[in-house]
């Protein structure tokens, strides 16, 4: 078993450093510290009744180990952070079911699904899931304020108050104490509940609290700028914000389990929770049974041979050489530009690459067009290319329409883009996006997401890029008639494309 740890550990020493490095950094991810320790409690506190039950080997759990290590294998090469971390659940679940049985695995099963929170959730999906939970907040919010007669507008993520505008969050951010509070909701009802249904409600109704809590720390910044507290606000109250919400959310939680309590007293001597979670019988009288060598002969030479196989793939990533940004013509005639500065904590969220954001204009009396460009040098440190349908909205659009059209420009195949149509009170835009990358553009950030592994396989290349065009619509104007006028200063952008985003 030495060998099999040793292998497990040269296999994924990166990924696990890695992984602590973005705990310590990331404070959405900063209760990752937590999971395995407590995963490690919960095994010791069972060591009495896993060591009763029925261990029976099974040569499937070869099988599940297998397709752990492709994972890993895809992962790896696919620059899919996701993917490597959670390959080390699926070998750990191939191994325990390879050495004890599947009844040994599910009488583990919840410290191993426990550790899945250990993991960070892709951005792709994490702002899928996070996103709309803070646009909630923020219109509950802005409600309570205009009830507690504090003048308020709310533009997506934006609050509009009397002496300043306050942002609520980052334009692609979500509610930062989710996970953390999930986590801890999962851990608090394990070590004070007995009752299974009461954990369940304890761990879904983080997501309402969390909701709440984010809702009263706007609520709460919103009334000392309304009061002249602005400089409070932003100070030292806007750094202790985080915790204070926390440790609210923490006696919310405490307060509901207190109300469940009285409202449904446990009745005798509730059973066992430990058994409820497995639902496990234990033989007290088994017979010990062993693994074969042959098992662990075979995991360990399938353990060494992937291990190789990484190490002599592992090659320097491939960074072409390009243009900067910054250095993108400010002429493109007829077309004169004025840069359009991005704040630092815009910046912050989109993450490590290299931004351009400009606003063209024509001597002809025809509205601006703004240009920006995300390109990523590379994407395999988890830095991803932010979908506008949650950054616009973000900061205040309010979608409308999002259809697929197709372009087409000379020296490039046709490929497909979006068409999004946003509004701001009586203000309405189209926006015209696409992801860019090795001279291939898609509609879809799952499509940019797959080509991302593709070529991170075949070429050791993960870097790409987000084109935005916008314009606004005049009161009469067709969202159809502004495509129109889009499409030639795209014409006129995509033959530079190939100097700064290179194929």
């Amino acid at each position: 078993m030495t060998v099999l740890a040793g292998l497990l550990l040269w296999l994924y020493a990166p990924i696990l450093g890695h992984l602590v490095g973005q705990w310590a950094h990331d404070r959405d991810f900063g209760h990752g510290f937590f999971v395995p320790l407590f995963s490690a409690y919960v095994l010791w506190q069972e060591r009495g009744r896993l060591a009763h039950v029925s261990r029976k080997p099974s040569w499937s759990g070869l099988l599940i180990l297998a397709i752990g290590l492709c994972v890993l294998m895809l992962g790896q090469l696919g620059a899919e952070l996701f993917l490597a971390r959670f390959s080390l659940l699926l070998a750990l679940a191939g191994l325990i079911a390879l050495f004890a049985g599947w009844s040994f695995f599910r009488a583990t099963l919840f410290p191993w699904a426990f550790l899945l929170l250990m993991i960070p959730i892709p951005v792709i999906l994490f702002n899928q899931i996070t996103f709309p939970l803070q646009l909630l907040a923020s219109r509950m919010s802005a409600g309570v304020l205009e009830l507690l007669a504090v003048p308020v507008g709310l533009e997506g993520n934006v609050l509009k108050l009397a002496a300043m505008t306050l942002n609520v969050a980052e334009a692609c951010s979500g509610i930062r104490s989710l996970m953390s509070l999930l986590t801890l909701a999962i851990i608090y009802g394990y070590l004070m509940e007995k009752r299974l249904w009461v954990r369940w409600l304890l761990a879904l109704a983080s997501v309402p609290i969390a909701i709440a809590a984010n809702s009263i720390r706007i609520i709460g910044t919103g009334l000392l700028v309304q009061h002249d507290y602005a400089e409070e606000a932003e100070g030292y109250f806007h750094a202790s914000w985080g915790v204070i919400i926390f440790v609210l959310s923490l006696f919310m939680l405490y307060a509901l389990h207190a109300l469940v309590r009285l409202l449904w007293r446990e009745k005798g001597d509730a059973a066992d929770s430990r058994s409820e979670v497995t639902g496990e019988q234990v033989d007290e009288n088994r017979r010990p049974v062993t693994s074969r060598p042959s098992h662990f002969i075979l995991a360990t030479l399938l353990l060494a041979s992937v291990a190789v196989l990484l190490q002599v793939r592992t090659r320097r990533e491939i960074f072409p050489p390009r243009r900067a940004l910054n250095s993108f013509p400010q002429q493109l005639e007829p077309w004169t530009s004025n840069d359009i500065p991005i704040d630092q904590d815009t910046l912050d969220v989109l993450g490590h690459g290299e931004f351009l954001h400009r606003s063209y204009q024509t001597q002809v009396d025809q509205p601006d067009v703004d240009l920006f460009i995300a390109y990523f040098p590379s994407q395999r440190a988890g830095d991803t290319i932010h979908s506008p349908k949650h950054c616009l909205p973000g900061s205040g659009w309010s979608p409308i329409e999002s259809r697929r059209i197709s372009l087409s420009f000379p020296g490039h195949a046709p490929f497909p883009a979006t068409r999004y149509l946003i509004a701001k009170g009586d203000f309405r835009q189209v926006v015209l996006y696409w992801y860019w990358a090795h001279d291939r553009g898609v509609a879809s950030e799952y499509w940019a997401k797959y080509y991302l592994v593709k070529d991170s396989i075949q070429m050791n290349r993960t870097d790409g890029a987000l084109v935005r065009i916008t314009t606004p619509l005049s009161p009469d104007e067709t969202p159809d008639a502004a495509q129109q006028r889009l499409l030639p200063f795209a014409a006129d952008v995509m033959p530079l494309l190939d100097r700064y985003i290179p194929r």
